[in-house]
This record gives C-alpha cells, sequence and structure tokens, in this order.
C-alpha cells in the first residue's frame, strides 16, 4: 500500500517532504522538456509558501510576547499607532484578533500584492493607506473570517516592536535558529537561486513576487519549511516555549464550522482526534504556487507538500496521506471517514419553503440560489443566470446531491457526498456545507463550512437601480496597477444587477454580493463566518464612470478604449494609468514589434479576454500577433513611451 500511495505523490506534485518519525528526507518531481517526470535527491527548490507565512509572522509575534514586548491582548493601535480605520471600532482591535481572523477588517488589499518580474518594498504603507479609508464588516471579536491584511499588521508590529526590518527578523529569529538556509522574505529570496517559475496555461511567467511578506510573502525549499514546522514538536524550544505554542495550537474560535488557532487554520481534526493524534495544519496558494504544513507536535512529525501549479486542495490530501503513513510507522492507524448511506425520502417538509432565495458571500463564495421544486427536492444554482445547478434529495441526513433523474426519483448519492443545511443564528440564516470529498486514491477529509448567507429586501430607488443596471451594460479593465502587477494577466471586472436590489461583482478572484447604496455606492453587508466570507469590499463609481473597490484596485469602461490603429507609433506610458487599445479591424491578424522600456508591459487579449501575449513570458518570440477583436494594454511609469512598428500577417 505504501510503494503505491507514494508512486501516486511522485507523478502528482513538485515537492514534499516528511521530518521526524520515522520517515525523513525529500524527493522531488519536475516537469522535463516533454513532459516526463524525473526523481532527484535533496530538494533545494524555492517556493513562495504563500499563506503558510501566516504562522512565521505569528511565530515571531509570540516571540516578543515571550520577551514582555507585545500583549496578545493589547490594542493593535499600542504599537502601529499610524493604523487608522474609517470606523471607530477598530481601536477595538486586539493583536491576538489579527492572529485568529476576528478582528472584522474586510480582507485582503490587492493593489500591487503579486508582481511578475519585479520586486517592491513598500507594502506596508501601501497597506495602512487602503485601511484608513475602509470600515469594519462586523465588530472586533463578533466572528471569524479569514484576513490577510491583519497579518501584514502583525508584520508591522513586529518591525516597530523589535526595530529590525521583517526580513532580518526572520533570518535572526526564525531561520538562523532553525540552521535553515532557505527560509526568508520575498525581499530576501527573490529571483535568487533555485527560485521556482509560475506557470499559467503550460507558460511560464518568470518569478512571483508577493510583497505582502506577513501574509504570504515567504519563501523557503519544502525541507526548510518542514524544519519549520518541526519547531512545534513538544519539547523543541528553539523558536518558542511550550507555552506559547499552546497558545497558538488551541483552538481559539468557538464555532462548529471553523477550527482557527492562531495563525493556523486547523488544530483540529475529527479523523486524527479518533486516532488520539493531534494535528496542526495551515494551507497556502499565491497566483501560481501552493502549500500545506501538517504537524503532528507529539508524535514528531512535519509534512509539507509544494507545487508550482496544482492546487491547494491537492496538496492538502497529498499531505495528509504522507502524515498517514508516518504515523503508521508509529503504530497509530487513522481511519478514512466513513460516508454515510443516506435513506432518500419522497417530499421536502413545508417547514423548508421558508428557505428558499438567495443566498450571498465574499469574493470566494458568490451567489447561491436555493428553489424547492414542488417540494420533491431542492435545486442549488451558482451564479446569476447560469445553467450551473447541483440537485438535492431530502434524506434522513439532510439535503445530499445527488445524479441521476430527481423527477423519476431514479437517483444516486454524488460520490462527493454532501449535505446541504441551513442554519438561523442572531436574526440571519446561513447556508451550510458539510462534505467528503472522494480523492482518488487518496484518504477522504471531512469538512464543514459557511457557504451564504440570505439576502434580505433591499428596496432602492429605480435612479440607484437604474444606474448600476447601466454600468452593468459595460465590462471594465483594471488600469491602476503597476505594470508588473499579475492583474493584468485577469484584468476585467463585470457586474450583473438584481431586481431585488444587489450587484454581483465579479473579478479574477471571484464573485461578491453586494448592496446597492445609492447611485455610486455598493456595499457588503454578509455576516457569513468562515473562509467564503473574506476578501469583501466596497464599490464606488466617481464622475467619470471609473469604479473604484476598497481592495486597492481601479477600473475603467472598456467601451472608451481608443483604437490601434497603424497610426499609433508611439504610447506614453503613467504611472498608475495603464493604456487600453482596442484593436483595429485594419490591422487584426497582422503582427507587431515594439521597442519599449524595462519598467514596463505589454498583454494581448482575443476578443474572450483570454491574454494571447505578455511581455512577461519568458522565451516568447519578438513578434507580437493582434487578434480580431483583441485588445492591448501598455503599462508602465512616468516618462516611458512603447514605440510600434507593424508589420504583415505571416
Amino acid at each position: 500500500m505504501k510503494k503505491k500511495v507514494l508512486r501516486a505523490i511522485l507523478i502528482a506534485c513538485s515537492a514534499f517532504c516528511i521530518c521526524g518519525g520515522a520517515l525523513m528526507g525529500t524527493v522531488r518531481a519536475e516537469k522535463a522538456d516533454q513532459g516526463a517526470r524525473t526523481e532527484k535527491g535533496v530538494d533545494d527548490t524555492v517556493y513562495c509558501v504563500g499563506s503558510v507565512s501566516k504562522v512565521y509572522v505569528t511565530v515571531a509575534v509570540m516571540q516578543l510576547v515571550e520577551q514582555g514586548k507585545v500583549r496578545l491582548d493589547d490594542p493593535v493601535t499600542e504599537y502601529v499607532p499610524d493604523f487608522e480605520m474609517a470606523d471607530e471600532r477598530y481601536r477595538d482591535i486586539t493583536v491576538r484578533m489579527l492572529m485568529n481572523h476576528t478582528s472584522g477588517i474586510m480582507g485582503t488589499t490587492f493593489e500591487n500584492a503579486f508582481l511578475l518580474n519585479d520586486a517592491e518594498k513598500d507594502r506596508g504603507e501601501i497597506v495602512l493607506k487602503n485601511l484608513k479609508g475602509q470600515r469594519l464588516k462586523a465588530a472586533p471579536g463578533k466572528y471569524a473570517a479569514y484576513c490577510n491584511d491583519g497579518f501584514d499588521l502583525l508584520q508591522l508590529i513586529v518591525e516597530r516592536v523589535s526595530g529590525m526590518e521583517y526580513t532580518a527578523y526572520v533570518k535572526k529569529y526564525i531561520a538562523d535558529p532553525l540552521g535553515a538556509k532557505s527560509i526568508g522574505t520575498a525581499l530576501s529570496m527573490f529571483e535568487g537561486d533555485g527560485e521556482t517559475c509560475v506557470y499559467h496555461g503550460g507558460i511560464n511567467y518568470g518569478k512571483e513576487f508577493v510583497g505582502a511578506l506577513g501574509a504570504g510573502g515567504i519563501y523557503s525549499t519544502a525541507r526548510d519549511t518542514c524544519e519549520f514546522g518541526s519547531a512545534f514538536f513538544k519539547g523543541d524550544h528553539r523558536l518558542l516555549s511550550e507555552q506559547s505554542k499552546r497558545e497558538m495550537n488551541a483552538l481559539s474560535v468557538r464555532d462548529p464550522y471553523q477550527a482557527y488557532g492562531l495563525g493556523w487554520d486547523i488544530v483540529t481534526l475529527p479523523q486524527y482526534e479518533e486516532a488520539g493524534v493531534k494535528v496542526l495544519g495551515k494551507a497556502g496558494g499565491t497566483t501560481g504556487q501552493y502549500t500545506f504544513l501538517q504537524v503532528a507536535p507529539e508524535e514528531e512529525i512535519s509534512v509539507c507538500v509544494v507545487s508550482s501549479g496544482g492546487s491547494s486542495t491537492f496538496n492538502t490530501a497529498v499531505a495528509e496521506c504522507l502524515m498517514n503513513i508516518a504515523l503508521e510507522e508509529k503504530g497509530i492507524t487513522v481511519k478514512e471517514v466513513t460516508v454515510p448511506e443516506p435513506e432518500l425520502l419522497e417530499k421536502v417538509p413545508d417547514e423548508y419553503r421558508k428557505y428558499e432565495g438567495y443566498y450571498g458571500a465574499g469574493l470566494s463564495g458568490g451567489l447561491t440560489e436555493v428553489t424547492f421544486p414542488d417540494m420533491r427536492y431542492m435545486r442549488v444554482k451558482t451564479g446569476m443566470g447560469t445553467t450551473s445547478e447541483e440537485l438535492f434529495a431530502y434524506s434522513d441526513q439532510g439535503f445530499v446531491k445527488v445524479n441521476g433523474d430527481v423527477e423519476s426519483r431514479s437517483v444516486m448519492p454524488d460520490k462527493n457526498y454532501t449535505v446541504f443545511s441551513f442554519r438561523e443564528q442572531g436574526g440571519k440564516c446561513y447556508a451550510v456545507r458539510h462534505e467528503i470529498p472522494y480523492n482518488r486514491g487518496l484518504l477522504r477529509e471531512e469538512t464543514a463550512y459557511y457557504c451564504g448567507e440570505k439576502l434580505e429586501e433591499n428596496p432602492v430607488s429605480e435612479t440607484a437601480l437604474n444606474a448600476w443596471k447601466k454600468r452593468a451594460a459595460e465590462s471594465y479593465e483594471v488600469y491602476s496597477e503597476k505594470y508588473s502587477s499579475d492583474h493584468y494577466r485577469t484584468p476585467i471586472f463585470k457586474m450583473k444587477v438584481m431586481e431585488e436590489g444587489y450587484v454581483v461583482c465579479s473579478l479574477s478572484e471571484g464573485d461578491a454580493v453586494m448592496k446597492i447604496k445609492d447611485a455610486t455606492h455598493l456595499e457588503s453587508f454578509t455576516t457569513v463566518p468562515g473562509d467564503l466570507n473574506r476578501d469583501l469590499f466596497e464599490l464606488c463609481a466617481d464622475e467619470e464612470e471609473n469604479v473604484h473597490a476598497t481592495l486597492g484596485m481601479s477600473y475603467q469602461r472598456t467601451s472608451g478604449n481608443e483604437k490601434l490603429t497603424a497610426r499609433v507609433t508611439e504610447v506614453p506610458l503613467q504611472t498608475g494609468q495603464a493604456a487600453w487599445f482596442d484593436v483595429d479591424d485594419a490591422i487584426a491578424n497582422s503582427c507587431i514589434t515594439v521597442e519599449r522600456p524595462e519598467n514596463s508591459a505589454i498583454y494581448v487579449y482575443d476578443r474572450f479576454g483570454e491574454v494571447t501575449y505578455s511581455s512577461q513570458m519568458i522565451e516568447w518570440h519578438t513578434s507580437i500577433p493582434l487578434p480580431k477583436g483583441g485588445r492591448v494594454v501598455f503599462a508602465g511609469e512616468d516618462g516611458g513611451v512603447v514605440r510600434i512598428d507593424y508589420e504583415a500577417a505571416d
């Protein structure tokens, strides 16, 4: 069994490592030129570990707590006095609330968060400036919802209290005590030896710079990330005392659908508890790299799986599989979660009729519609005006996802076992999903989470509704980002208006449901605890009909683009104001070559908005094709100029 499992891992992932216990070592499997896979020895490839970085900055703050320089229940303003928000409740946010996602801060400042082949140092100032104009989505401490900006504030606490830049602090007080040569931040590791590239659509986009150091900017190898995890072994005091580790490892959010500790996403899992094993877990992802770190402190096992490409979900499953193998070596068996065998019932009780309607969440949740056709089954549609739907039969287990013909009752439960239920709390109604996903060749894991909040009536004036309908007839493109921002790879923003007084906003990060406040403002309203209510934002339209999101980005109407014709031979560049053009039919399907400054970028899109060319693509030829119905964006800095030569199509 073990050999089969390990073989599956080598085919599927880039790198993994197990430290401690009976299994130690690193195996690497990288894509060769012909698509084959090759095995190598000790892994020296450096990855951005994404949100696993949150555990690192939490450790740094806990070290300062041990020194008596920081107190967890002090307000953040005690240590970062220039932290302000447009909501007086921000003064109640404590250091602990940043660590367990209960601060009430909206979520993430996306402004220049992910850069390609470029570095930037002033991330802290960007976050402070962005937060200054934001309100809170909830009173501090009310509930937990994943929040990146809180961990960038923790980074600032480390810097202000220690008097050191965070990068230097990480090296001196985290990497060096572990004897780790490859643990650093984006500022010290970017474009260094062994750093992996990111791939999108199979195309190499070069090196990724994640400037949110506290929230996601630690870089390391699988081995050194695993070594970091081993610092949580019982009796290991290289980084923290047992008391500090207990504080981090305890369940700090009292809700049956969340398991946050301090910094950790997971501090308890039912299948491991049944085996008598305490486990800690943290997932991380950037635009193209994924990591999962899992630690069993008492059994002294640390497992890390990293990849360029793939998915966080798969890396999590692989890491748990490796953990279970290591536990077996110690005589501990973790049983696979048993999938119930529900008894399907004919009718949906009338008491559920009140749950019909729309449900919304943050960027990770979007819009869901729940209906009960003739009260015989439940239909769940995702998105607005789509055909994407799931069917659920009522059963002794609740609403179970099924496949087949629901009208004739010729159905069977989906192999990805899913139960949909409803929960009323604090005058709100929430939808909840309980899932046991089917992972071929890997063990099943049980999860439960809030997936939406029922939309209440939001009566708005005809003037306000029509203003947003007019905007929804347009599509918008990001223009405010730095030339190296990854957001130009997926730049389009769209809206759909609901007659109920809501707008579904679609960004590259996902869909969010927002409430119409007036003719120029949309506001977030959901109070869904957990990951799906992350990254909330407000939106406003200016006099020129550009729209600005409190995520830190601005968008302009695509209908206002100039035409790119053969007469356009120079494009002046401007910081924070990308120049967008529609490809004129007269030059469509021809090619151009350009002379441009080093600090600039060009993207070309087809009529569907898909990237066909980017100057960030590695080893791309110099001739740039212009698709019919496509668009081109030129981004750069003040004083730069792009010069264009037109050539005939091949």
